[in-house]
């Protein structure tokens, strides 16, 4: 019997990661120094690829020197309004590649805020864009990553919750759902983005007709994470990889439907490396 390979219909690189490197890649043609704060993307082989392009990423702002010229890259995970005042007094020119479903987050978390709410960050904690929807949503905020977490908390009688873009629905309502046994004034924003939506549902739904799931993606990518344990939950044998220097052929002996999927910061080429060897 021949094998048949399919990949999910939304994976890879979503609109706001997209965006977020083709704007890098236009930077670097400039010829002047070229900085991101932190990761463009969570995906080790992008940021390689950017690197040889001359384009550096810091940890933080103290790390580029005094007097620099050139461009400054606020990555699409987003960041604080403090950093980003900070980032406008090193005087290079500051260029926000903030996803707009962060954005929304930001905005959303900020409104709550300043209406007296509690705010209560559906996410993980020591990511990126979690702490920076934490600063847009001031210091009474709490991050929750899963609705376990809410016994440790002190909650207020008002409270307001938003989610990290790629949130899975199902934790994020189990949250909620927690949330309005404690108050009775809860103010509730799904800002899980429509890509990361889209990309789980497809991923679960080619797991269920898939012998064998690969999902593409690099290990500190938290949406790439969740689609993985996602797609385990089905019961079809998943396994996620990088590269496709990491595919193992004892995971395909007897698998004759092979699905794919990949996290929203992995590129298109990255996909057609594993498909190609797949088809070897």
């Amino acid at each position: 019997m021949s094998r048949k390979i399919e990949t999910a219909r939304h994976s890879g690189f979503c609109t706001g990661v997209d965006r977020a490197y083709r704007t890098a890649l236009e930077a670097a043609k400039s010829g002047e120094p070229v900085y991101i704060l932190g990761l463009l993307v969570h995906n080790s082989l992008v940021m390689n690829k950017l690197e040889t392009l001359g384009i550096k990423s810091v940890a933080s702002l103290s790390e580029i020197p005094k007097g620099a010229s050139g461009s400054l890259i606020i990555s699409s995970h987003g960041v604080g309004p403090g950093t980003i005042e900070e980032a406008k007094r090193t005087g290079l020119n500051v260029i926000d590649t903030t996803c707009p479903w962060v954005r929304k987050a930001q905005n959303t978390a900020h409104k709550l805020a300043g209406e007296g709410y509690q705010v209560v960050i559906v996410g993980d904690k020591n990511h990126t864009e979690v702490k920076g929807i934490g600063e847009w949503a001031g210091e009474s905020s709490a991050v929750v990553e899963e609705k376990g977490n809410l016994a440790k908390i002190c909650l207020s009688e008002k409270m307001g919750v938003v989610a990290q873009t790629t949130q899975s629905a199902e934790n994020f309502e189990a949250v909620v759902g927690e949330l309005k046994n404690r108050t009775s004034d809860l103010s509730v924003h799904n800002t899980i983005c429509d890509a990361t939506k889209k990309m789980q549902s497809d991923a679960v739904e080619l797991a269920k007709r898939s012998d064998v799931m690969l999902v593409i993606g690099d290990k500190k990518s938290a949406n790439t994470k969740r689609l993985k344990e996602l797609c385990e939950e089905t019961g079809t044998p998943t396994y996620q990889i990088q590269d496709a220097k990491e595919l193992d052929d004892g995971w395909l002996d007897g698998k004759n439907r092979i699905g794919i999927t990949a996290g929203a910061s992995t590129p298109d080429w990255v996909i057609k490396e594993v498909v190609d060897r797949l088809h070897e």
